[in-house]
């Protein structure tokens, strides 16, 4: 049971915010950036609430039920941007008749961007993601991110990189660096960017090197916006004689049906693979929302459509409903 919930929850707690040189151009003016080169350039002020809820099924287990409830939000002037976020989650597993309570997690990111001069920008980014499982000998642990970065801005064009210094687990000895160099596009109606990230092994960590490539963007026309994001890491699985593969693919399309009123459907493709085991789905989403005066509220739907879990190989089938309510305000 502890196997299958834990990679489940994999899937669940995959970032949803993929900005990483550019910074987040989309109508809702809500969405996160997820690395502080893409805060580096930000001009966005704005707040935003959100409460997510998972209905799961997966065979062998009759229920799992998530929660979450994110607030973020972004300051910025001529010289300084600031982004912050924290959620909190709470999982619960059901084996008729035993309810069992997978655990909690909490998240604090802040991101910073600094503008001394036109042509350079720097960044500094830090998360801290705390984990208090119930699942076998796994307890409370904190996951450790914190980043440095500089940009070159030429015109429309950037050129970026950034260092990490990851510490996986708190209870653990053992840390890995992500190393990320990128460049990008923006102007009125168009966000572009595109890279590459290494990292880089731990032999504390049974961690082995991996290479990650991103590409994605966003185009917006006068009713309508485009949306797509393409992750593929590969490298050691470490762990044992094997490899690691995680391929995360996303698109989605907003069209504003009136002044005020818009709808915006999408999909998204995930599988990882880790030795042994592998994890994947296809999920379909629609989106509704109302957009006025800085005001954005959405109530957004999510259903996976096909998904697996692969353990030792055997099989165990999948099934999950989301639902997100939404509310931002743009200052």
């Amino acid at each position: 049971m502890s196997k299958k919930i834990l990679s489940f929850l994999v899937l669940t707690q995959l970032s949803v915010f993929a900005n990483r040189i550019m910074p987040e151009v989309s109508k809702d003016m809500k969405t996160r950036n997820s690395s502080s080169m893409a805060v580096a350039n930000e001009r966005r002020s704005y707040l935003d609430v959100a409460t997510f809820g998972y209905d799961a099924e997966i065979e062998g287990i009759d229920d799992l039920d998530s929660s979450d409830f994110d607030i973020n939000g972004a300051f910025a002037n001529r010289w300084l941007s600031v982004e912050f976020g924290y959620s909190e989650n709470a999982s619960f597993g059901e084996t008729e008749p035993i309810l069992t309570e997978v655990g909690y997690r909490r998240e604090a990111t802040l991101l910073l961007g600094f503008r001394p001069i036109d042509m350079f920008s720097f960044g500094l980014g830090y998360r801290n993601l705390e984990n208090d499982s119930n699942l076998g000998n796994k307890k409370n642990f904190n996951r450790y991110e914190v980043e440095a970065s500089t940009t070159f801005n030429y015109e429309r064009i950037v050129f970026a990189g950034a260092y990490k210094y990851v510490k996986p687990r708190s209870d653990q000895h053992g840390y890995y660096s992500d190393i990320t160099f990128g460049t990008g596009y923006l102007d009125e109606v168009l966000s572009f960017e595109a890279g590459i990230s290494f990292k880089t092994k731990s032999l504390e960590l049974s961690r082995g090197d991996r290479m990650e490539v991103f590409i994605g963007g966003t185009r917006r026309f006068h009713n309508m916006e485009f949306d797509t994001d393409l992750e593929y890491e590969y490298g050691d699985g470490g762990y044992e004689r094997g490899d690691y593969n995680r391929y995360d693919f996303s698109f989605d399309f907003e069209y504003l049906i009136t002044k005020f009123i818009y709808l915006t459907p999408g999909f998204r493709i995930q599988k990882i693979e880790l030795n042994n085991a592998e994890v994947s789905s296809q999920l379909l989403s629609f989106d509704f929302g109302y957009r006025e005066d800085g005001l954005d509220v959405t109530f957004g739907f999510e259903k996976l459509i096909s998904g697996d879990i692969i353990i030792s190989g055997n099989s165990n089938d999948i099934d999950l409903f989301k639902f997100t309510v939404d509310a931002g305000y743009a200052f």
